[in-house]
Order: C-alpha cells, then sequence, then structure tokens
C-alpha cells in the first residue's frame, strides 16, 4: 500500500469528521436558541436574558462559522432586547452609536425596540418634554423604515407617534400640579399573578371578563359522557313554541 493512497482516504476522512463537528456544534447552538424563544414566548423574562447571556458566551467555535455565528449572536441580541422591554428595563436598550453619538445601529429589531422604549418613555413626561421625545421617536421609527423598508410594525407606529405628537401640541397646556402634591406611586412592572406577568406583554394585553360583569349568571353546562348517551339517547324536548300575532 503506497504512502499516496493511505493520506487520501485519511484526508476525507478528515474533512469528514470536521464537517460533522461543525454540523454538530451549529446543531447544538440552533436549540439552545430554540430554548431561549421558548422562554421568552412564556413570558420568563429574565430566564430568557440570562440563558441568552449564557448562550452567546458559549458561542466559541459557533461564532465563527458562516450564517450560523453572526446570525445567533444576532438573534439572541435581539431577545435580551425584546426581553428588557417587556419588563420594563426601557434604559437597557442601547442601538450601537459612533464616538460623535450619531446612531450607526442597523439591526431593524434593535431601531424597533428603542423607538418603543422612548415612546414609553415621553408618556411620563410634561408637555414640553414629551413634544420634544416624540420628534426624536417619530425620527427612530423613521430609521427602522429606512433600514427595513416592510417593517409593518414601525411603519404603524410610525404614523401613531406622529398623530399622538399633533394632538398633543393642538391641546392647550394643564395648569402645573401644586408642588406640594403627592405625585402617584409608580405602577409595578415586576408583579407576577401566578406565573404570568401583569400588564401587556408581547402577546398583547390579559384578557378577562368586563368590568362590573357578575359571572354567576353564567352557567357551566358540560356534555354528557358517551356510556351516559347510551344510556339516555333521547334528547331533551324544549317547550311548546306559541305563535306571536
Amino acid at each position: 500500500m503506497t504512502m499516496k493512497s493511505f493520506i487520501a482516504p485519511l484526508t476525507v476522512a478528515i474533512v469528514l469528521a470536521i464537517a460533522a463537528a461543525g454540523f454538530w456544534i451549529a446543531g447544538q447552538t440552533e436549540k439552545r436558541i430554540a430554548d431561549v424563544h421558548n422562554e421568552l414566548a412564556t413570558l420568563q423574562y429574565d430566564t430568557a436574558t440570562s440563558d441568552a447571556e449564557d448562550v452567546e458566551r458559549d458561542l466559541g467555535m459557533a461564532r465563527r462559522m458562516p450564517q450560523v455565528g453572526q446570525d445567533a449572536v444576532s438573534d439572541l441580541r435581539d431577545t435580551r432586547a425584546t426581553a428588557s422591554y417587556w419588563r420594563g428595563g426601557y434604559g437597557a436598550i442601547t442601538p450601537q452609536k459612533d464616538a460623535n453619538g450619531a446612531v450607526t445601529e442597523t439591526d431593524p429589531q434593535i431601531l424597533f425596540l428603542a423607538a418603543n422604549a422612548a415612546y414609553r418613555g415621553a408618556q411620563n413626561d410634561d408637555r414640553i418634554t414629551a413634544l420634544r421625545r416624540l420628534d426624536a421617536v417619530v425620527k427612530s421609527y423613521g430609521d427602522v423604515l429606512r433600514n427595513s423598508p416592510g417593517h409593518v410594525d414601525a411603519a404603524y407606529n410610525y404614523e401613531f407617534a406622529i398623530r399622538v405628537r399633533e394632538n398633543l401640541a393642538k391641546a392647550r397646556p394643564t395648569a402645573p400640579a401644586a408642588k406640594n402634591a403627592k405625585a402617584a406611586p409608580p405602577k409595578p412592572t415586576a408583579d407576577v399573578a401566578g406565573d404570568i406577568p401583569s400588564g401587556p406583554t408581547l402577546h398583547g394585553h390579559p384578557g378577562g371578563p368586563p368590568p362590573a360583569t357578575d359571572m354567576a349568571q353564567f352557567k357551566i353546562v358540560i356534555p354528557k359522557r358517551g356510556e351516559e348517551r347510551k344510556d339516555n339517547p333521547e334528547a331533551g324536548k324544549g317547550g311548546v313554541k306559541v305563535r306571536k300575532g
């Protein structure tokens, strides 16, 4: 057996082993990212944030893999920003900027969440400050649309923010509150009812019966089981209908 005939199969085996290791690393990374997405969808914001940080720290070789590494880093960063937003941590969502403070961020999800966070923050400001911040909010949504023209949510929020600003500009300024008036306590953002966070989440506002609804008037009707239907196959009979007119 010549050296040449021995080296060729060995080279092929090494190449296949490297490819298999790469696919295994990519598969494990995708699985961990899927678990983080599952935590985010089930409103486990703290867990999703910490696990996303762990996955990014453990990327290792996967970070250098084409079409895996950079996509994974961007995905995990978007997940952390989304979790921070729905926890009420608006200040943690910071788009990348250059040395002069100009926004250089190109990730549309980060730009979108940053614009949403800025709008939420403007809701607690006085009229003049809110108008100034809404100008920046409208510009931020415009930046999202320039980077991602098909971003439907950003397009809706862009027009909504413009209308909110116009209405606020037309409204008459209210008299300032007395200095000694007690400020309303901030609403807690971390209250949890069971395992579901209170307030709006990425799935929308929590549902429930309308206010002042007497739920006792609603009756639960349980269908008959199969053996019960066999014992009494007759359908219920209503009363005789009386024709009117």
